[in-house]
C-alpha cells in the first residue's frame, strides 16, 4: 500500500470519527430503521473514499457528505416507495432496546412534522435538528437562502399556533 493511500485512509478514520454519528442521526431522522441508516452511512463514507482516490482530494468534504446523505435518503425511498410503511404501523414494528430512545424521537418528531408541507418539515429538520445554516439548506436543497428562511419561518408559525390552540 502507497503512503498516499495510507494518508487517505487516516484522513477518512478521522472524518468517519468526527461525522458518523452526525449522519447517522440525520439518515435515521428521516428513515427510521437503524440497518438502513447505517447502510446508508456507510455508503457515503465508501464514495467519499473512492471519490478522494479518484480525483486526489474532495475540495468541501462537509458539504460533499451533507449533500451525499441527503441524496442517498432520497435514492432510499425511491428504492423503497412500494414497500414503505405508514407512520402508524411504525408503531407496530420492534425496536430494540439500544434504539428505543431515538426511534421514540423519530416518531415524536414525524407526528409533529406530519401535517406541514414536506419542503417546510424538511428545512425544520436540516435547521433544528441538523444543525445546518439556512446557507448550507439553500446549497444542499439548490434554492435561494431567502427560499429557505421563508420555509422555515412559515413551518415554525404553524407549528408554534397548534401548540399554542392545544394549550
Amino acid at each position: 500500500m502507497s503512503k498516499e493511500t495510507e494518508q487517505k485512509i487516516v484522513e477518512l478514520e478521522r472524518i468517519v470519527a468526527e461525522r458518523q454519528d452526525w449522519l447517522f442521526r440525520f439518515a435515521y431522522m428521516r428513515i427510521g430503521r437503524r440497518e438502513d441508516a447505517e447502510d446508508l452511512v456507510q455508503e457515503v463514507f465508501l464514495k467519499l473514499f473512492k471519490a478522494m482516490n479518484k480525483s486526489g482530494e474532495v475540495d468541501d468534504i462537509e458539504r460533499y457528505l451533507i449533500r451525499s446523505i441527503s441524496n442517498a435518503c432520497h435514492d432510499y425511498f425511491r428504492r423503497k416507495r412500494q414497500t414503505m410503511i405508514p407512520i402508524d404501523e411504525t408503531l407496530q414494528i420492534t425496536v430494540d432496546e439500544s434504539d428505543k430512545q431515538i426511534h421514540e424521537e423519530f416518531m415524536r418528531i414525524n407526528k409533529m412534522l406530519d401535517d406541514i408541507p414536506p419542503e417546510q418539515a424538511e428545512t425544520l429538520r436540516l435547521k433544528c435538528y441538523d444543525g445546518l445554516t439556512f446557507k448550507q439548506i439553500g446549497e444542499l436543497q439548490d434554492i435561494p437562502e431567502a427560499t429557505v428562511k421563508s420555509r422555515y419561518r412559515y413551518a415554525i408559525t404553524t407549528l408554534s399556533k397548534r401548540v399554542n390552540s392545544k394549550g
